[in-house]
């Protein structure tokens, strides 16, 4: 595509370092492991990944794996930052084939806070786990009065918060939780 106004010279070497940039991450994408791997299965087409390669886009608290197109159109919504910065694959990245991957870096606020959600949820129990999707669902004036005096109690009881402070925290407020009991292994052949 050519821009108006713009000179034969100014066209040419706009299109020869685009061609540079595309041959970085089609090499880069072809060197990968997975991708190496999923070549051997059968599962991509060393044809297809030269038209377009599998790349890393970069956000400031996220990547996403994937196709160029697909990965800019899925992530266009997201709130993760500055970016998008399309950047080759590196050796060793990980994804899946069939689905753009993300992964989240650890200063990133949209898993904390899906973690935290989790994490309530596990804390409240099966009878009362859906109070989370309830209170991410309705503004806070409107739970707390569909809130029965027993589930307002079980969120006090079990989390040792008020159902207004429950609903802030499902909403963004980050909490000290407890933090999951691990199962630890013993080394019985110690002695």
């Amino acid at each position: 595509m050519r821009f108006p106004d713009e000179s034969n010279e100014a066209f040419r070497t706009r299109v020869e370092k685009a061609g540079d940039h595309a041959r970085i991450l089609v090499l880069a994408c072809l060197q990968n492991q997975k991708v190496q791997e999923f070549l051997k299965q059968g599962l991509l087409k060393e044809n297809g990944l030269r038209l377009c390669p599998i790349v890393r886009v970069e956000y400031e608290q996220a990547i996403a794996f994937g196709r160029i197109g697909e990965t800019l159109h899925a992530t266009k919504n997201k709130h993760w930052g500055t970016g998008p910065s399309i950047l080759p694959l590196e050796p060793n990245d990980e994804f899946f084939v069939d689905r753009i991957t993300y992964l989240y870096r650890e200063n990133s606020l949209y898993n904390r806070r899906f973690e935290q959600r989790f994490r309530l949820k596990e804390l409240l129990g099966k009878e009362h786990r859906k109070l989370v999707g309830e209170a991410k669902y309705f503004g806070k004036a409107i739970f707390l009065r569909r809130l029965t005096t027993r589930q307002a109690a079980s969120i006090r009881r079990i989390l040792k918060i008020e159902p207004g402070e429950f609903w802030r925290a499902v909403n963004g407020k980050f909490l000290n939780l407890p933090q999951r009991d691990i199962q630890r292994e013993f080394d019985f052949d110690a002695e």
